[in-house]
C-alpha cells in the first residue's frame, strides 16, 4: 500500500503540473519568435509527448535524480538537502515543543474538566487550533520583533549553522507560531484520550485494589491512552512539516517553502515535484512507522491481524 500511494502520487504529480502549466513561457521573453519557443521546449525536454516524459522521469526516479531545475539548472536533490538545513530543524523543534505543551495540557484539560481551570486549558487550546498558523506568525512579529525589538522578523543567516546561536535565534518566533497553533490541535486529542481513559473499568478496578491515582494512570492508563495517540502524533508530526514549509515564507526562510513557492511561480516543474514528492514519502513513511509502532505497543492489533490472515487463508 505504501509503495502503491507513492506511485499514485508520482502519477498525479507529473500529469497535473503538465495539465496546469508550460514552463517555456516563463523562461523566454515578451516577443519571442516560434523558433526560440521550439528551442526553449528542446532543451527542457518539454515538447515530447507526456508518455514519453514520463517514462524517462521513471527512469530518472529510478536511480534517485530528481533531475534539475529549470531556471538555474542545478540538482533537484541537492538543492532539497540544502534546503532541509533550515526546514528540518525548524519542524523538528517547533514539533517536540508542541508536544512539551500539548500533553500537560491535555492532561489538565481531562483531569481537572469539572473546574474552571480545566475548562480555560480546553478552551485555549479549542482557540488556539482554530487561528490560522500565518495570522499568529502575523501577530508575534507584531509583538516581539516590531513593537519590542526582542527578536528579528524574519531571514537566516548567510553563513547557516556555522553560528548556531544566530540560527536558533532566527527560528525562535517561526517555531513558537507553529507549535502554539500544532500544540493547541494536539492538546485536544490528548485530552480526548485523557478522558477515554479515566472513564475505563481496568482504572476504576486498578484504584479499587489501592493504588493511588498517579500510579494506577502510570501502570494501566499511559500505555492504553499513547497507543491511539501514535497516530495523531505521526499526522501532527506530518502537518508540522507542511505548517513549516507554509510558514517559511513568512519569516522569510530559504527553506522548502521557498523553493516550492518559487518553483510554482517559474513553472519549474522538476522542483516543484522534488519537494511535493519529498513530503508525500516523508508523510508515508510516518504512517507506515506509526503503524509498527502501534503494533509493538499492543499485542492485540497483532493478534487482530494475524487472524484477519488466518480467516482469509482459511477462505
Amino acid at each position: 500500500m505504501l509503495l502503491l500511494a507513492f506511485a499514485l502520487a508520482v502519477v498525479i504529480l507529473f500529469v497535473v503540473l503538465r495539465v496546469l502549466g508550460n514552463p517555456v513561457f516563463a523562461l523566454i521573453s515578451v516577443g519571442a519568435t516560434d523558433a526560440e519557443i521550439a528551442a526553449a521546449a528542446a532543451r527542457l525536454g518539454v515538447d515530447r509527448p507526456i508518455p514519453e516524459q514520463f517514462l524517462a522521469y521513471l527512469g530518472q526516479l529510478a536511480s534517485f535524480d530528481l533531475g534539475r531545475s529549470f531556471t538555474n539548472n542545478l540538482p533537484v536533490g541537492d538543492e532539497i538537502l540544502r534546503r532541509l538545513n533550515v526546514t528540518l530543524p525548524l519542524t523538528l523543534i517547533a514539533f517536540t515543543l508542541s508536544v512539551l505543551i500539548a500533553v500537560p495540557v491535555g492532561f489538565i484539560a481531562a483531569w481537572k474538566a469539572r473546574t474552571w481551570y480545566g475548562t480555560a486549558f480546553s478552551a485555549v487550546s479549542q482557540l488556539g487550533g482554530a487561528i490560522p498558523v500565518f495570522w499568529v506568525g502575523i501577530l508575534l512579529v507584531a509583538v516581539f520583533a516590531l513593537n519590542w525589538r526582542l527578536l528579528p522578523a524574519g531571514g537566516f543567516p548567510r553563513r547557516d549553522w556555522e553560528d548556531p546561536g544566530a540560527a536558533l535565534v532566527s527560528l525562535t518566533l517561526p517555531v513558537l507560531t507553529i507549535a502554539i497553533v500544532a500544540g493547541s490541535d494536539l492538546a485536544r486529542y490528548v485530552r480526548s484520550a485523557t478522558l477515554d481513559v479515566l472513564g475505563q473499568q481496568y482504572l476504576r478496578a486498578a484504584r479499587a485494589t489501592g493504588q493511588s491515582f498517579a500510579t494506577a494512570i502510570w501502570r494501566h492508563g499511559v500505555r492504553n491512552a499513547v497507543v491511539p495517540l501514535i497516530s495523531i502524533l505521526a499526522i501532527q508530526l506530518s502537518t508540522t512539516f507542511v505548517g513549516a514549509v507554509i510558514i517559511e515564507r513568512v519569516f522569510a526562510l530559504p527553506g522548502l517553502g521557498d523553493m516550492l513557492l518559487v518553483g510554482i511561480k517559474e513553472q519549474d516543474f522538476p522542483s516543484v515535484q522534488g519537494v511535493l514528492l519529498f513530503s508525500t514519502a516523508l508523510v508515508l513513511l510516518l504512517g507506515f512507522a506509526a503503524d509498527i509502532v502501534q503494533r509493538i505497543i499492543d499485542p492485540r492489533l497483532r493478534d487482530t491481524i494475524s487472524g484477519n490472515r488466518r480467516a482469509r487463508a482459511a477462505a
